[in-house]
């Protein structure tokens, strides 16, 4: 459909003051109501009528141009667009399966667009990966993977926090409970001790004064406390990686805060030099205003004891990305409660006069609630995301096992374990990309692993039904010669199902699309249950085996184009395809 969207959005251009762009068109939630609409509320003021009268005057303007592949119509503020259904047979079906992408839908040619940065995971070291790590995660990297398949140059970088006065807490642990760089520690130790090390500063006032200390050496690179640093940061990547690897995370850089340690004290002295740092109370500050000019709180990048700050390193951090990748796009993925330190870092950088600062932005994510608590690691009261998977993966287990599926058919590659961890890796990601990110999720293990409704496991038990339908069949790898002879029953795919069904199909690019414009994996997520929607519809209104050869090979062509788009979105998202379930 996107062919058919930027016929419209060329007509529509053609006519407008202002262009529009593919991801100002909205799908209709009744598709009696057009394929695409131009919702025309935000138009009204430039043409000096009413969204409805704005709607009926670009009806008017553009109909004539379209008529021969669009009907046009209105509904209200609502312009509507319905391609012709000859033309959705003729062309969709064709593109899906035998398009210049082949086997690649809706995908752009590699490196046709800009360059975009896409910060995201950044756990802190020497904890392990948390269930709230998971949001920006699996969010950041469904991004990454949209926007490489639709023709971006991604850089994506995991952000490691391994900086700051934490490891003067651990430096102290470290000396108080006798611990040395040559013991073998686990992250779990490192935890015990971060956890036991702020217990007892709670009553020992002079832990803290002494963790202060012991960073300021580690920003002076002082050989003990460096040694117990990388030793923190060994354990830890060892950690992270296990639980990266299971959600099929990979990452272009993973720099740490330390990365930037070198360029602190030069962008410390600039900003000086320019006047736009301050002294406050010891402290070397930036005075900062919002957007409506209202001030907000100064952000400090130097304390009094000459300590530098997160802010100071993040600040560091994207002038070196933009001089190392010239991004027209970066987009940090963290969690809502960094809101107002983006908008300080992003006031800073305005104040430097740096113009690619309009090209930054952050998607903040909200967190998980377990009975309305927060979590603590510094309290020791946190889930880690290896718990939550294992869970996730026992309730699989169980469900399968009461169902009777005890192991995989004979044909079936997978083992029973590998399928369950499938099923349960595809549940959790689901889960929370399904929601949206700038909201705080309920987490609920039974809800998460449900086989039924909008979970991972429904959609990727829609994908396996396809390939039993092509099994049975036996055209699970058709060649090309063989779907382009099928083409030409195209025209036997008549019903109101089919045709529905083709037409959801090939909203996948627009979707995709409005997956980037609004960084919410949520649009792809909920595209993909109304492919399932849709092609349970016409799984149970036609017959797919059992027909004439012709009608069944026709089916069967609609069949393979549904798990080829489930394939690929679900792919996208980051959720594994089981081949049985």
């Amino acid at each position: 459909m996107e062919r058919f969207a930027k016929i419209a959005l060329e007509s529509l251009n053609s006519a407008l003051k202002v262009p529009i762009q593919l991801t100002d068109l909205e799908i209709p939630p009744d598709p009696q109501l057009g394929d695409f609409a131009l919702p025309c509320f935000k138009l009204a003021q430039s043409f000096q009528k009413s969204p409805n009268q704005v709607a009926q005057l670009l009806c008017s303007k553009i109909q004539d141009q379209v008529t021969d592949e669009i009907l046009v119509s209105t509904q209200g503020p609502y312009l509507n667009f319905t391609v012709r259904p000859q033309k959705v047979l003729s062309s969709l079906l064709k593109d899906i399966l035998l398009g210049p992408e082949r086997g690649h839908y809706g995908s752009l040619p590699k490196n046709s667009r800009g360059k975009w940065v896409i910060e995201y995971g950044s756990p802190n070291v020497a904890k392990p990966l948390n269930i709230y790590h998971l949001r920006t995660t699996v969010l950041g990297a469904s991004l990454d993977r949209v926007a490489r398949y639709r023709g971006y140059e991604v850089s994506s970088i995991n952000h490691l926090g391994d900086w700051g006065k934490q490891y003067g807490m651990l430096a102290v642990a470290f000396e108080r409970y006798h611990k040395t760089v040559e013991d073998s520690l686990s992250l779990t130790d490192l935890v015990e001790l971060y956890v036991k090390i702020n217990s007892d500063a709670e009553k020992d006032p002079t832990i803290e004064i002494q963790a202060k200390q012991a960073f300021l050496d580690l920003e002076k690179e002082e050989p003990k406390i460096t040694q117990i640093w990388k030793k923190c940061i060994e354990i830890s990547l060892q950690g992270f990686r296990h639980s990266y690897q299971r959600l099929n995370i990979h990452f272009d850089y993973i720099w740490g805060e330390s990365h930037y340690k070198n360029q602190l004290i030069p962008l410390i002295e600039n900003l000086k030099t320019q006047g736009i740092l301050v002294q406050s109370e010891g402290a070397w500050i930036v005075p900062l205003v919002d957007e409506n000019n209202k001030e907000l709180t100064p952000c400090i990048l130097q304390k009094n004891d000459g300590g530098t700050l997160y802010a100071t390193r993040d600040i560091a951090a994207a002038l070196y990305r933009h001089k190392q990748f010239a991004f027209d796009r970066m987009t940090y993925v963290v969690g809502a409660d960094q809101k107002l330190h983006f908008k300080q870092i992003f006031g800073v950088l305005k104040k430097m006069g740096v113009p690619w600062v309009k090209d930054c932005e952050h998607i903040p994510t909200g967190l998980y609630r377990f009975k309305d608590a927060k979590m603590s690691t510094r309290k020791g009261n946190f889930v880690t995301l290896e718990e939550v998977l294992a869970l996730a993966k026992q309730k699989v287990i169980t469900l399968m096992q009461d169902r009777g599926h005890t192991s995989p058919p004979a044909q079936s590659q997978s083992s029973f374990e590998e399928i369950a961890e499938k099923i349960a890796i595809g549940a959790i990601v689901f889960h929370d990309l399904h929601n949206d990110p700038a909201r705080d999720v309920e987490f609920d293990i039974e809800r998460v692993v449900d086989f039924e409704g909008e979970t991972g496991p429904y959609l990727q038990y829609a994908h396996t039904r396809c390939l039993s339908i092509l099994r049975k069949a036996s055209t699970t790898s058709q060649s090309q010669e063989s779907i382009e002879f099928s083409l030409s029953l195209i025209s036997l795919l008549n019903s109101p199902s089919e045709l529905q069904l083709i037409k959801t199909l090939g909203q996948f690019p627009l979707h995709l699309e409005r997956t980037l414009r609004f960084s919410k994996a949520s649009q792809l997520a909920h595209f993909l249950i109304e492919v399932t929607r849709s092609f349970g519809v016409f799984y149970r209104q036609c017959q797919v085996l059992g027909h004439s050869t012709q009608l069944t090979q026709a089916r069967l062509m609609l069949v393979e184009a549904t798990r080829r788009v489930l394939a690929q979105g679900l792919t996208l998202l980051g959720v594994p395809l089981p081949e049985w379930m």
